[in-house]
């Protein structure tokens, strides 16, 4: 991870299973939006640290404001000092 986050940004690394054979996500990101058991929830710069079982679908918004997005069945999400880490597929 070589790029310098800032305090307006997020840094998403989307991970699968490699017996799953796709590609994840690893770059900046202006927000993450998932579903857990509670509902839908987004992910901001400066988001409190954060782990939740996830489902169903995950968004990334891209600084270009593109949508790179998922879907799987279930999955982890961490999030602590603007590093978004997901695993997919599990």
């Amino acid at each position: 991870m070589d790029q310098k986050i800032t305090e307006r940004e997020l840094f998403v690394a989307v991970f699968w299973p490699p017996f799953v054979g796709k590609v994840g996500y690893r770059g900046p990101a202006a927000a993450v939006s998932s579903i857990n058991k509670i509902g839908k929830f987004d992910v901001l710069p400066e988001h409190t640290n954060f782990i939740s079982l996830i489902s169903k679908n995950l968004t990334v918004l891209l600084l270009d404001k593109k949508k790179v997005e998922y879907e799987f069945r279930r999955g982890v999400i961490e999030v602590s000092d603007n590093l978004v880490k997901v695993f997919l597929g599990l």
